[in-house]
């Protein structure tokens, strides 16, 4: 409640700092009048088909169509703002019929000062695609489309932003409910993935049964809210922001539930059960972008505390993740090369049981550590520490042909530490003004038991999609 209280009285007294500069400077609250006062209302937004398909597990992952109905109205100092889409279609064998609110919400707006409620896109950060200060908004990992912005899903905010200036201004942000990220591992056969069979090398061929329990989301008070504040500078040759974060992360690991072996009767099959959690941190955040020359610098920091004392497995440790960027255009291709990094702070690896062969009475205590070992293991690889430094690179190329009617996209991301890697063409055709299709794919690989591993059974295949706009 304090945290929503604050942002209150936030709002309060901007409210009354512009209402008073508006008296004490009657130019500037002319221009205020003139420009905020202007009446506009837009209505557009497009219709298209995809399809996602030709992975490992199915054949096609997802098939739908959509429409998206997109409306900006402003007028008197009053916004408002929404993308509404229905969709209708298959997901992973599943029938698919939903209506998104991707972005809803209004409020009040002038020059200097916004406070805004309702659905909305918040992006925090300046690097492109890994963004370490950005917690605001979950993502549906396994919507599967042409636009990988297409994952970020939109969150109940109270927003305020003032601007002091042209250059400098800070943003708060408020989230009274909890909403989590979407994980399928209940599309993945962790029986093989996790290697659980090799725990019974010792047994007949046994049937393994690997289940998930609901997510269990934090209650619906305060008390669980989250709050995040940016101060942002756009400098004449450099911008920078800092930030702070604490609530719950959007992204969550999973426990282990129950595990039951029944040594007296193989043929019941050893069921393994999950419980999906959340846990909460806090994040000091650090971003900036400067020209030199012809290259454009970024980079982002992140440290997040997190309290883990009792080392639970759903839970990370806490950690410093990095990006470093560069943005060079030459002949006509723009380049944008990143290093990824994270460190582990008070890391300490763990260790493999071992199964004493000659003592086969062990061999249940063998596969509770065993089962407990692949389930926190699967954890760290989630949230990217499974070792105490990780390394990462990433590529992408775009390139216009034709009087910007075709646009070609190749992105490369390699793991150093986990040698797993990732590859996504895509390719453009603006047909006219209303039409345009896309087609592409994405390919992940690991020789190692990673996410990567587990992931590309199920997330490669090629995309394609037409889309027209109104």
């Amino acid at each position: 409640m304090s945290r929503f209280l604050l942002l209150l009285l936030s709002f309060l007294i901007v409210i009354n700092a512009n209402s008073q500069s508006l008296f004490e400077d009657a130019s500037m609250g002319d221009d205020l009048n003139i420009n905020s006062s202007k009446s506009s209302v837009e209505f557009n937004g497009y219709g298209r088909a995809s399809v996602f398909g030709g992975g490992e597990s199915y054949d096609i992952a997802n098939a739908f169509a959509e429409i998206s109905l997109q409306t900006k109205l402003k007028s008197n100092y009053a916004l408002l703002n929404s993308d509404i889409r229905l969709r209708k279609g298959v997901a992973f064998k599943e029938d698919l019929q939903l209506i998104e609110f991707k972005e809803l919400y209004a409020g009040y707006s002038d020059l200097s000062f916004d406070f805004l409620a309702g659905y909305q896109l918040v992006s925090w950060g300046r690097t492109d695609g890994f963004n370490p200060t950005n917690n605001l908004n979950p993502n549906d990992l396994f919507f599967l489309t042409s636009d990988p912005d297409d994952q970020i899903m939109s969150n109940l905010m109270l927003r305020l932003r003032y601007r002091f200036s042209s250059a400098i201004d800070i943003d708060i942000v408020g989230i009274p409910y909890f909403k989590p990220s979407n994980y399928r591992f209940d599309l993945f056969d962790l029986s093989q993935e996790m290697k659980l069979e090799e725990f019974f090398i010792s047994l007949p061929k046994v049937n393994i049964d690997v289940q998930f329990n609901p997510l269990t989301i934090p209650e619906k008070k305060l008390s669980n809210s989250s709050l995040g504040a940016r101060l942002n500078f756009d400098l004449q040759k450099i911008g920078f922001a800092i930030s702070y974060f604490s609530g719950y992360d959007p992204f969550h690991g999973f426990d282990l539930d129950t595990f039951s072996l029944d040594v007296t009767n193989l043929s019941k099959p050893i069921v393994v059960k999950y419980s999906p959690k959340v846990y909460a941190k806090k994040t000091i955040g650090f971003d900036f972008a400067m020209p030199i020359n012809d290259l454009l610098i970024k980079g982002e920091f992140a440290y997040n505390i997190i309290k883990n004392e009792d080392s639970v497995m759903y839970i990370p440790n806490s950690d410093l993740y990095y990006v470093f960027g560069v943005e060079k255009m030459w002949n006509d291709f723009v380049f944008i090369g990143q290093f990824i990094g994270r460190t582990v702070t008070d890391f300490t690896p763990l260790t493999e049981p071992v199964l004493d062969l000659y003592d086969l009475t062990k061999l249940p205590t063998y596969a509770n550590q065993m089962v407990d070992y692949q389930s926190r293991m699967f954890n760290r690889l989630i949230f990217n520490q499974a070792a105490e430094n990780n390394y990462a690179v990433s590529l992408t190329l775009t390139k216009s042909f034709a009087y910007d009617t075709w646009n070609a996209e190749m992105t490369g991301y390699y793991n150093i530490t986990t040698k797993e890697y990732l590859l996504r063409p895509k390719i453009s055709w603006k047909i006219n003004d209303y039409l345009s299709v896309n087609f592409g794919g994405s390919y992940m690989s690991a020789k190692n038991q990673t996410l990567f591993k587990f992931s590309s059974k199920v997330l490669n295949g090629v995309f394609a999609e037409m889309k027209v706009a109104f």
